[in-house]
């Protein structure tokens, strides 16, 4: 029997999670400008400009978010026939997602980092490219969606961490967009872990989700070099991506003791134990590398 798109029945469900959400932002809502004190620039300062590696973590988050319009669009017309919490949550979402990309383009205007013109430029070639998925049903936008969400929210702590020696404001703002990453993160993953409970043959859509998951800014014109730099700079790579990613979703949707019983669903898990095994040894791989790569004095 062919799984349903989503389950109705999961429906008051959701609408808890949207509460719950809903109560979460009303007391922790914020503005960008309150992570960017503009008395703090205003005066002539010895401020250095970022360094190359965290110029382009930064740029890079930005681009990736300047493509809002295109994620909306693409979400809300994959779930317009779906359950009505989770389309007021892409609203909400669109709502708090839109202040990111303001926070960074303002902080770079304000330090004066990067070349402004040609940032402008690649901020329209990303928004001309506009954005697509090939997801087929509302649950593989909803696991898509947790994935994504985390993932971001990793990148951001990671350049956090690499920017904190840099500019603390900067840290700061960077573990705030974080947040609401974290937030956001939860609402699509307890979606996805409602409808595991109820049938793990849902497995099948999740693991074509997971395994075929890519970042959304792949649309980034140079993107491939770019993650290419910043992995070899370990500042979000391949480690982070299993570790904090891959491994915290299937753990938190109890992916090892799923039991389906469609044959389909059967090999569904294997494939995707397969992939995280390869995803387990290429992380591997480079912690040794960067770790001989430390006592031998190497970057």
């Amino acid at each position: 029997m062919p799984l349903e798109p989503m389950l109705p029945s999961l429906e008051p469900r959701i609408a808890q999670l949207l509460a719950r959400h809903t109560s979460a932002s009303a007391h922790i809502d914020w503005s960008y400008h309150e992570f960017l004190p503009l008395e703090a620039y205003h005066a002539p300062s010895d401020r250095r400009p970022l360094s190359e590696v965290t110029y382009i973590a930064v740029e890079t988050a930005l681009l990736t978010e300047v493509n809002l319009p295109w994620y909306t669009a693409v979400l809300y017309e994959g779930l317009k026939n779906s359950m009505e919490p989770i389309q007021e949550f892409v609203r909400v979402w669109t709502s708090e997602e839109d202040q990111h990309s303001m926070l960074l383009e303002t902080y770079l205007l304000l330090t004066d980092n990067g070349d402004h013109a040609e940032r402008g430029k690649r901020r329209r070639a990303v928004v001309a490219g506009g954005f697509s998925h090939d997801l087929e049903t509302p649950f593989e936008a909803m696991v898509y969606t947790a994935v994504q969400e985390l993932a971001t929210q990793a990148f951001y702590l990671c350049t956090a961490n690499v920017c904190e020696g840099e500019d603390p404001i900067l840290a700061r703002a960077l573990r705030r967009i974080a947040k609401d990453e974290t937030r956001h993160y939860a609402f699509y993953r307890d979606v996805v872990k409602a409808h595991l409970e109820v049938d793990p043959e849902y497995v099948v859509p999740l693991a074509k989700a997971i395994t075929q998951f890519r970042m959304p800014g792949r649309v980034i014109p140079d993107f491939k070099e770019r993650s290419a730099l910043l992995a070899s700079e370990h500042v979000f790579g391949p480690e982070q991506f299993y570790q904090d990613v891959v491994e915290v979703v299937c753990s938190y949707w109890d992916v090892d003791n799923l039991a389906p019983a469609l044959p389909e669903a059967q090999e569904a898990l294997v494939q995707l134990q397969r992939y995280r095994a390869v995803l387990r040894r290429l992380a591997k791989h480079r912690s040794a590398s960067a770790a001989v790569g430390s006592r031998s004095g190497g970057g």
